[in-house]
């Protein structure tokens, strides 16, 4: 179980001691309101990464990782209900394997990712202009790449539209012309604000006690007058106006994706209860859309449902050829409806709480343990996986069949398929 130190103020620092894996990982993670400059922040965190004050370009920087046993830096930017949450990472062998006895990479990492955080290569208040000009270029590419995936298109598109009056709906870079207007600047601002409003976690996961990792941290943010910036996330217990959007592409497959308001007034409003629902209905291969929407009735290549409880909303994904649409949605709100009416059993209640115990229980990679973590970011309370399944355990299906008829359809976002040259699905 992970222990949890508050370092500074606004500022976690959760280690989860552990000698099952090789490497080592420590990311430093700080969620804004989604109010702040989005794509300053966005730009911000991937420049972070290039370079610092100690080593100012990429060779200096890469000799540096390559004495690190070969240390892997990168960056994320993501949403955490109506928060902006960036992460610096630094990937290492765990301090048992060093060749050198007592070695300890771990807070050596921790030491260049305070230099990357609170030293970057600034001069007179202007980051590198070639390093934001060439992250900026990735930035701008992935962006335009983002059509390509359709599913993943699919999804953000729905989002946007069902939560197109609140923060949520926002990308979390922002926009593509608010980038391209970005300067060096600009990124210098974002970071003094970052470094002073931000809530902060911090997570380690090694065979380390953390300590030092501790007292490298809390030197780093000893020097910040700090002020965190209250983060607040908006949930609509009541589904809007029905709304459905139509794009067309050359597909060779159909994207629908269904949006649902849940009536979650929190994320922790009947949270076990929400998990159950949304895996029974559709959240693995034993749910009612994989058994019934997909295999029995064939009328689609795959349909999944996912609960955002961080937002209080539901999505459902599915593939179909264009024609089915109205069946297929028709079969969905139909197993939802069948979860209403509690035509579910007591042994799917107990392999969807097995099928989720297995996954929180296992997680494999330090990049999983770490991930579960800090999508607490903004929490007040941290729960560890084994407490996340206790609260599973003791769901009863009345609160399951409760929770799901609070979920409500608002949304439906379809791309179907056009006349002319197919496109990759």
């Amino acid at each position: 179980m992970a222990k949890v130190r508050t370092i500074a103020d606004g500022v976690r620092l959760c280690t989860e001691q552990t000698d099952r894996f090789k490497s080592a990982l420590i990311t430093v993670s700080m969620a804004v309101p989604m109010t702040a400059n989005l794509s300053a922040n966005a730009l911000l965190v991937n420049v972070l990464k290039h370079s610092c004050k100690k080593y100012p370009d990429f060779v200096k920087l890469n000799q540096k990782l390559d004495e690190l046993y070969g240390a892997g830096l990168s960056a994320d930017f993501s949403k955490n209900g109506e928060a902006q949450v960036l992460s610096i990472s630094i990937s290492c062998i765990d301090d048992r394997f060093a060749l050198e006895s007592g070695e300890k990479i771990t807070a050596q990492c921790a030491e260049l990712l305070c230099g990357m955080l609170f030293s970057p290569d600034v001069k007179k208040g202007v980051f590198n202009a070639e390093a934001v000009n060439e992250e900026k270029r990735f930035l701008l590419q992935d962006i335009e790449e983002e059509i390509n995936d359709k599913r993943s298109y699919a999804q953000v598109k729905c989002v946007g539209i069902l939560c197109r009056n609140e923060l949520y709906g926002k990308r979390a870079y922002g926009t593509k012309e608010e980038i391209e207007a970005l300067t060096p600047e600009d990124l210098y601002g974002a970071w003094q604000n970052l470094l002073r409003t931000s809530t902060v976690m911090i997570t380690c996961v090694s065979s380390d006690d953390g300590s030092q990792v501790e007292k490298i941290f809390k030197k780093g943010f000893s020097k910040i007058e700090r002020q965190p910036a209250v983060i607040t996330t908006e949930f609509r217990t009541k589904a809007g106006k029905f709304r459905r959007v139509e794009e067309q592409f050359p597909v060779n497959q159909g994207k629908l994706v269904l949006g649902f308001r849940t009536g979650k007034k929190s994320k922790e409003d009947s949270f076990a209860a929400y998990v159950l629902a949304a895996d029974i209905f559709g959240g693995n291969v034993y749910s009612k859309l994989f058994m019934n929407v997909r295999e029995k009735l064939s009328l689609c290549y795959y349909c999944w449902a996912r609960l955002v409880s961080a937002k209080g909303i539901l999505m459902v994904d599915c593939g179909i050829d264009t024609e089915n649409e109205q069946k297929a949605t028709d079969e969905i709100l139909a197993q939802l409806q069948a979860m209403c009416n509690g035509d579910f059993t007591d042994d799917d209640i107990k392999a969807s709480i097995m099928g989720m115990r297995e996954r929180w229980l296992s997680m494999d990679s330090p990049g999983s343990i770490s991930g579960w973590y800090i999508a607490q970011i903004t929490d007040e309370t941290l729960y560890s996986p084994e407490e996340r399944v206790a609260m599973l355990e003791k769901v009863t299906k009345k609160e399951i069949c409760a929770a799901a008829k609070r979920i409500k359809l608002e949304t439906v976002y379809m791309i179907s398929a056009q006349e002319g040259e197919e496109d990759e699905a």
